[in-house]
């Protein structure tokens, strides 16, 4: 059994790649680009790959390819409909980063919220204490109680968003991208109604043909 990583620079330092040896021959590319991505794969039973993409061209010079393994949640990098004709199974790493995102996710509205790079800035730039009035009144911000936060897309993600927005005192409310009812405890409403009622709006969806320009102007 052949086994190739493909990029194995992106999955960080901490992350260790050895237990795989235990299933075969196992190949090692610290970063794979486009041109050489054919010759690396030839004889692959199994690629692990990140960021790099595997297209329908890709899978049809991999002959003896069974299992792509994305070492991620998303598998946009992977034509998913050419692999399932060919018989590839495709696995990624579900759920792995949950609380990371969500963490992040936060950390993104707070940022933007509060005009922290506005403030960061007035205050180390010595504007702040120079100002008669000591104090900026230019960007206002509010705070998220009782504001409705509108989230695209109530899977693990999703969910975790909207019970951290929910202790918050936010309302929170919800567009199903697979056309599924995913929870009881949130309203589900439409794409247009979520724009129209939410003062934060946020999207843990996959990038899919469902997704795909899903907001756009």
């Amino acid at each position: 059994m052949n086994i190739v990583i493909l990029d194995r620079k992106t999955l960080g330092d901490d992350v260790s790649v050895e237990k795989l040896k235990e299933f075969g021959d196992l190949t090692i590319y610290s970063v794979t680009k486009r041109g050489d991505l054919l010759g690396r794969i030839a004889k692959a039973d199994i690629i692990v790959t990140n960021k790099v993409v595997i297209d329908k061209y890709a899978m049809d010079n991999a002959k003896n390819l069974k299992l792509i393994c994305v070492a991620a949640t998303g598998m946009n990098n992977v034509d998913l409909k050419y692999a399932q004709k060919k018989g590839i199974v495709v696995k990624n790493v579900e759920g792995y980063s949950t609380d990371s995102v969500v963490q992040h996710t936060f950390a993104m509205l707070f940022y933007l919220l509060e005009k922290l790079r506005y403030y960061d800035m007035i205050v180390k730039g010595g504007i702040w204490t120079k100002n008669e009035i000591f104090t900026c009144l230019d960007r206002p911000f509010f705070e998220i109680k009782g504001k409705t936060w509108g989230i695209i897309g109530l899977g693990t993600i999703g969910k975790e968003v909207a019970r951290v927005a929910k202790s918050f005192g936010c309302n929170v409310i919800y567009y199903s991208t697979s056309g599924e009812n995913r929870d009881e405890e949130f309203e589900r409403v439409s794409l247009d109604e979520l724009l129209k009622r939410s003062e934060i709006v946020s999207i843990h969806a996959p990038l899919n043909e469902k997704t795909k320009n899903l907001i756009g102007k």
